[in-house]
């Protein structure tokens, strides 16, 4: 799926070979930050540890699950098959997709796009937030209802509920018409319309067979866990066999505002929506203290603090440079050191330009980014070393 803060390339690039050498001395992996659920998966895979998955946001945690929460392969043909035929049937006995099919693709751009507005709004529902909130905007209205009906037929029984779940938002997040995330749909006009349109031309089952396809045949050597959570105090609740992964947001935007559409399918519901971004309103978007510039280095300092005190060894991740949160990597060594041994990588990544497409700006430029090692000091050497000055690597 498409994710600002991905980590697949650092994976390859000496994240991946740091979780199996410290896997070695732990007894569980913790992802504090697991966003898409790339770094989980992978530590899942490629260690004998049980991995905790955790995140603010309901996708993140479901996209983790998928693979986590299960040790056996699933038959991807088989699974899609069963779903699929479910919401092919349903589809075809609504007069609203009817309605949707026989929209009239030689209207203007502007005209087409009025049209699905003014349909979905005639079938509004909460039974259908997709095709509610969403339907003419990110999604016509035929992807609008197939994403619906696919979230209704989805699978009772686990793990293929997570993983058709999984496949959904995934789906969803390659057919929604918007610049690189969801954080507003291309509009109506000469330049972006065409995009739209391509967009729109997307078929979700193809997109959630992709998914199925990629999804399935993953999964842990040994059975861990997803859960919703704020980082900074699931911390609390830490043991000291755990190996922690930390990847915070480094953006002084919330990431809920990129990602609410997926949000709203993991969850299945929605309220109302408003603006150009057709966004829920602020409480159903969860808030991190790291995308607050003026609240970010207190919430660092909570965490390490709080890991510090848990004697947990922990890998964090973090762009070089200072980014809009106001933090940086050497703001992040500069306090991490005054409770950890810190070991400095860097490596080379990509950043996300939150809302490039490739055509009149990149969706991803190069960027540093460290790969620190903290282990935890013991506490008879916290005081004296804490103002030690040590060699870092960084200016």
């Amino acid at each position: 799926m498409k994710y600002m803060g991905s980590k697949r390339r650092m994976l390859l690039n000496g994240l991946g070979e740091l979780i199996c050498d410290q896997a070695q001395y732990a007894q569980r992996i913790v992802d504090l930050f697991c966003g898409a659920g790339s770094v989980a998966w992978y530590a899942a895979q490629n260690t004998a540890l049980p991995v905790l998955a955790v995140d603010m946001q309901a996708y993140a945690v479901v996209m983790a699950r998928a693979v986590i929460a299960r040790n056996v392969a699933l038959d991807p043909e088989q699974l899609g098959k069963n779903w699929f035929a479910e919401v092919r049937r349903a589809r075809s006995r609504s007069k609203l997709f009817h309605l949707a099919a026989g929209l009239q693709e030689d209207k203007s751009i502007s005209e087409l796009v009025q049209a699905a507005r003014n349909l979905c709004k005639r079938g509004a529902s909460r039974t259908r937030p997709i095709w509610s909130a969403y339907g003419g905007y990110y999604f016509s209205p035929a992807q609008a209802l197939t994403f619906d009906y696919l979230l209704k037929y989805l699978p009772k029984e686990e793990p293929s509920h997570s993983v058709c779940l999984a496949a959904t938002i995934s789906a969803a997040s390659m057919c929604a018409a918007a610049p690189g995330h969801t954080a507003q749909p291309f509009r109506p006009t000469p330049t972006a319309g065409p995009f739209l349109l391509e967009a729109w031309s997307h078929d979700p089952f193809t997109y959630c067979r992709k998914a199925l396809d990629e999804i399935c045949p993953q999964h842990a050597q040994v059975v861990g866990e997803a859960v919703v959570g704020d980082a900074v105090r699931f911390a609390a609740e830490l043991q000291s066999g755990d190996l922690v992964i930390v990847d915070p947001p480094y953006s002084g935007v919330q990431y809920s505002r990129f990602y609410h559409v997926l949000e709203t399918i993991a969850r299945g519901f929605c309220g109302p929506v408003s603006g150009a971004g057709r966004y829920p309103s602020i409480s159903e978007r969860p808030q991190s203290d790291f995308s607050k510039k003026s609240q970010a280095e207190s919430a660092l300092r909570s965490l390490l603090t709080t890991l510090s005190a848990k004697g947990v060894t922990t890998i964090f991740t973090f762009p070089a440079g200072k980014c809009s949160n106001g933090l940086s990597g050497k703001v992040v060594v500069d306090i991490a050191q005054n409770w950890f041994e810190v070991e400095v990588q860097s490596v080379n990544g990509q950043f996300s330009t939150l809302g490039g497409n490739n055509n009149h700006r990149a969706s991803r430029s190069p960027s540093k980014e460290l790969l620190l090692l903290l282990q935890p000091r013991s506490r008879s050497r916290r005081s004296s070393d804490r103002n030690r000055s040590r060699k870092t690597g960084l200016s």
